[in-house]
């Protein structure tokens, strides 16, 4: 029977803490490359031939992506897993540091190293889809910001249009549009280089609402469709799944979706329903028809998320552009 060493590892800039069970030794490591190569040398007293190495931390972002390009050129075992996840499951507690934060890690991961699956690093390519789709939401947002500030100062005439201010605003604006179009091309150049995220992508924006902000977005964070198996997992995650709340005879609550959901992405999928609800015939009707029902806005509007959802998992099973059903006159 073999072994099983778990590797807590809290993850900071700089550093990482590393505890391991079930022996309880730790140690703390540069997070560069020598810093790894210490880990090896701290972990080969442990490791036997039939020992098996797993090696559990939270997700953290570019922080963490050296470590496991690292961990996955030594072929071992690691799994990324949401910070919330760790903290509920280890009830009330006092006080916290990097060392505590790693035991933590790794007697979460002791308790459940039968039900974890080892995580791989995702292809560089979609690495880098998600930070320039990340920077690009960030200069939206600064956009938009800079022009309802313009709105106001224009509204308000107390300013004139050849003003300094309302100059500087406006060249703030152009500035951020410049920088969009920019990261948006060096988006459209990485989908391009790679005959499988063009070949996605192209299937994606067949869809009517889906455009090429969120087939791009859809490719980065499903890991190209490999990461979710169907569109119900899927949902679950973009937080489009509802969820019973009830228990016993006294509590009965209204189903409804998680919180606990990638929200950027919920708020894409949103914008391409509203989009679709009104250029795709069938998709409006069925809206139409379940508002006429007596359905709110938002719950319809989360039914066409999710059916817009499963049509991207179907276009990508098949590997066919969407053909929109026919509806008669």
């Amino acid at each position: 029977m073999k072994q099983c060493l778990i590797v807590g590892v809290d993850v900071s800039k700089e550093t990482l803490d590393i505890f391991c069970k079930p022996g309880g030794q730790h140690v703390q490591i540069n997070n560069k490359l020598s810093g790894f190569k210490d880990l090896l040398r701290f972990l080969k007293p442990q490791i036997s031939s039939d020992t098996e190495v797993l090696v559990v931390m939270e997700h953290t972002g570019f922080y963490s992506y050296r470590f496991e390009r690292f961990l996955q050129s030594k072929a071992m075992s690691y799994c990324k897993l949401p910070a919330l996840e760790i903290k509920r499951s280890i009830g009330m507690v006092r006080g916290k540091n990097d060392k505590i934060d790693a035991e933590r890690i790794a007697s979460y991961g002791w308790l459940r190293h039968e039900m974890l699956q080892a995580d791989r690093y995702p292809a560089e390519a979609l690495v880098k889809l998600r930070a320039m789709l990340s920077t690009r939401q960030k200069l939206v947002r600064d956009r938009t910001g800079w022009q309802s500030r313009l709105k106001e100062l224009i509204a308000g005439e107390v300013f004139e249009k050849t003003d300094a201010l309302i100059r500087m605003h406006r060249q703030e604006i152009q500035q951020l549009s410049k920088h969009i179009e920019e990261i948006e091309q060096l988006i459209k150049d990485i989908i391009n280089a790679d005959e499988a995220l063009k070949q996605n992508h192209r299937l994606l924006v067949s869809i009517k609402g889906i455009g090429p902000v969120i087939a791009t977005t859809m490719i980065a964070y499903t890991e190209n469709f490999k990461r979710f198996s169907n569109a119900r997992k899927f949902n679950c995650y973009a937080g489009l799944a509802p969820f019973k709340h009830e228990s016993g005879q006294s509590i009965k609550k209204k189903t409804k979706v998680s919180h606990l959901a990638n929200k950027s992405i919920k708020a894409l999928l949103s914008m391409g329903a509203s989009t679709a609800i009104q250029h795709d015939p069938e998709l409006k009707s069925y809206y139409r028809r379940r508002l006429a029902e007596g359905k709110t806005e938002g719950h319809c509007l989360n039914i066409i998320k999710a059916k817009l959802v499963s049509r991207i998992f179907a276009v990508i099973k098949r590997q066919t552009p969407y053909q929109p059903l026919t509806i008669a006159a």
